[in-house]
């Protein structure tokens, strides 16, 4: 659908997010393609249609998207213009799991200003209504780029002088922020902006959406609706590692290997690469699945990077199982838990999280 008109039904975009919410997707992550920068992607909201901009991939931070100004009533025929203007919005989505769950959709390419060709500093809020702190609110600058963050301004107990303690040269800077589905369509619904986002309390404001306000009191519902005993059934926690770890070693010695395929091949942590290298992990150790055939492509951007990949898989599957049957480490929770190990890093100091992801439990 990319027309709306006073006849046309408008799209249920709340339909995508309440679905998801009443029936989580099952198995592994559908395969996303890796995106061109540039990519314009689409997405239904109440009022119409918005469209954003894929036009940088971080290391740190991931896909880096920045929305265009106003809601369409219908699918623009060229995207350049639009392009080329100022966005509304700077942020960080997933923009390429948000394709293959099709909760948005590719529908062109324009060129990214010159002015974009390197990430600006973003500003971040640090505070007790944030995830990033606890009280009291103080500011600092991010090299999205890196994770690499340091203090600016002053700082203040009371929310509504956040903005009197950042600096206003630093007003302008999009804030950092690694999207949901639900948070970019809210931020949208908004009006959000680089300069006004921090602002204002953004939970705050977008409880008074309806579309939040629906989404939340299905939530509630379902929660509700959990019987105790259900809750104790599903698994939460998983054990600690075992200690020795039997195979500490090899676990050092594939993220090792990560970390060199990384310097050439940095494609190696964008998320639809993760998740392959992650369920090829958890299927032929974890679960020891007696007939996984480790696959040929993993998402890398050439058959070199896959090449590599699938080596240092193939090498650490083979005898971290060995080790692991030896051991008595039996598959499941144990096994999950023993490659999960926050203790075991690289050479350069890296974890499991860092290429493979964290899985809670089964």
């Amino acid at each position: 659908m990319n027309k709306h008109d006073g006849n046309e039904k408008k799209p249920n975009y709340v339909f995508k997010d309440l679905e998801r919410l009443r029936n989580p997707p099952q198995g592994p992550t559908p395969r996303a393609k890796r995106l061109k920068i540039g990519t314009i992607v689409e997405f239904e909201v109440s009022e119409g249609l918005a469209y954003v901009q894929y036009f940088h991939k971080a290391t740190y931070s991931g896909h880096c998207i920045r929305v265009f100004k106003g809601i369409y009533q219908e699918r623009p025929a060229d995207f350049a213009t639009h392009a080329s203007q100022m966005e509304q919005l700077m942020t960080f989505y997933p923009i390429t799991n948000g394709i293959a769950y099709e909760l948005c959709e590719v529908v062109g390419w324009a060129p990214v200003p010159e002015r974009l060709r390197e990430l600006p500093l973003f500003k971040v809020l640090w505070g007790p209504d944030c995830t990033l702190g606890p009280s009291p609110y103080r500011w600092k600058l991010m090299n999205a780029e890196t994770g690499k963050s340091w203090r600016v301004g002053g700082e203040t107990d009371d929310r509504q002088k956040v903005r009197e303690i950042l600096p206003e040269e630093y007003h302008h800077l999009p804030t950092w922020c690694i999207n949901c589905y639900s948070t970019l369509l809210d931020a949208i619904e908004l009006g959000w902006t680089n300069e006004s986002d921090i602002f204002e309390d953004f939970w705050e404001a977008r409880n008074r959406l309806p579309r939040a306000q629906e989404y939340m009191r299905v939530a509630a519902e379902i929660e509700a609706a959990k019987s105790p005993k259900k809750k104790k059934t599903v698994a939460t926690e998983r054990p600690d590692p075992p200690r020795p770890n039997p195979i500490a070693e090899l676990l050092k010695k594939l993220l090792t290997r990560m970390d060199g395929i990384m310097e050439k091949h940095d494609e190696l942590q964008d998320t639809d690469v993760r998740d392959q290298v992650h369920e090829a992990v958890f299927d032929a150790f974890v679960l020891a699945k007696a007939d996984y055939e480790l696959p040929e492509e993993f998402g890398m951007s050439t058959k070199a990077g896959n090449k590599r990949v699938r080596s240092a898989l193939a090498a650490f599957l083979t005898k971290a199982t060995s080790v692991a049957t030896k051991a008595n480490l039996n598959p499941g929770p144990p096994r999950l838990a023993a490659f999960q190990d926050i203790e075991v890093t690289s050479d350069n100091g890296s974890t499991y999280d860092d290429y493979f992801g964290d899985r809670p439990g089964f």
